[in-house]
């Protein structure tokens, strides 16, 4: 990571993206970069974006700033629906950040600011810094022609910041394929996957871990399908639900467990204890098994074109499988066996 490196004794503004946990995630090795380089680091984020790094950085400045509170439907067609629909929100959402990032930059004095995925965080009063993989919008197959006009407008907006940071590696071990290595961005940068989990020796205490996130309806359609399927296999199983709940509370139905939530640090212990995982297609969790080099079963949310790709890209790959959502009922028992029988 040596464009993080390279900033040293700076005032740094670090804004990921609400839109699901995994853009603060991947921003917690820049922060712990920043942080060891002698910069003063200020989150501003909103939602379960911004309580988690309040948990992993509680001595930094924190700031509450607009959230785009994107949301999902129940089927694939209907959810690509419902988020076209919510461009104007989010296009709001965008031009208020912009009048915040001002803001920040004056009431800090900030030299930087970092913005991940949100497209509004930037300023004329200091150097401005954009993380995204996704230069090229994957769009499903009936709107594909519309891919290159859209990268037209990813490109004007992302052209607005000073550089733009690609969490890839540049030549052909990337994990991104064409969504980060088809069209460019003009003074973009590879800077390799962001992981903040470190690999961790332990017993292997599951054969399938499955770890739960994303907004509903869509994560309690995952949960209630692998619930239908996980106990009634002769594995020792666990699922993360990924919910916010005041109690963490755990039952268990046959060989499976089943708890409601898991902090960070207990995520990367449940991954390395466990010799698969089942997950969405995430960008940041894929970043995270590629670090840990674990096996994974990547499920993508319906009406997510760039997690159907990447698990299509990725199970050509050696540790990764891919299955659709609806047909876990009938490929997951098969896909298990074969892959618990060569563990």
């Amino acid at each position: 990571m040596t464009r993080i490196s390279d900033i040293q004794n700076k005032t740094v503004i670090i804004s990921p993206l609400d839109w699901g946990l995994g853009h603060a995630t991947r921003c917690i090795p820049i922060i712990k970069e920043l942080l060891q380089n002698n910069n003063k680091c200020i989150i501003a984020s909103s939602g379960r974006s911004l309580e988690l790094l309040k948990q992993e950085f509680p001595e930094v400045n924190h700031e509450q700033i607009p959230e785009y509170g994107i949301s999902y439907s129940t089927n694939a067609f209907s959810t690509f629906l419902k988020l076209t629909l919510q461009i104007p929100k989010a296009l709001l959402t965008k031009n208020s950040e912009e009048r915040i990032a001002n803001q920040l930059v004056e009431k800090y004095n900030a030299d930087i600011i970092i913005a991940d995925n949100r497209f509004g965080m930037h300023s004329n009063l200091c150097k401005s810094i954009f993380i995204t993989h996704q230069i090229r919008i994957r769009l499903p197959f009936i709107f594909r022609w519309l891919e290159y006009p859209f990268h037209l407008v990813n490109k004007s907006i992302i052209s607005k910041f000073d550089e733009c940071w690609i969490p890839d590696y540049k030549g052909t071990k990337n994990i991104s394929g064409i969504l980060s290595h088809s069209w460019k961005i003009p003074n973009s940068h590879f800077i390799g996957p962001l992981s903040g989990r470190s690999k961790i020796q332990c017993e292997k205490e599951y054969d399938i871990v499955a770890i739960l996130s994303g907004p509903e309806p869509q994560r309690g359609i995952f949960e209630t399908k692998l619930r239908g399927i996980l106990p009634k296999l002769p594995y020792k199983s666990c699922i993360i639900r990924g919910v916010v709940a005041p109690r963490n509370n755990s039952t268990k139905i046959g060989n499976c467990k089943i708890q409601t939530f898991a902090t960070n640090e207990e995520i990367t212990k449940l991954i390395c204890g466990s010799k698969l995982i089942i997950s969405r297609a995430g960008y940041s969790s894929i970043m995270d098994y590629e670090k840990l080099k674990c096996k994974a079963i990547l499920v993508p949310t319906p009406g997510q074109s760039e997690q159907v790709y990447l698990g299509h890209y990725l199970e050509h790959k050696e540790r990764y499988w891919y299955i659709k959502q609806r047909k876990l009922a009938k490929n997951l028992p098969n896909y298990l066996n074969e892959i618990l029988e060569q563990a």
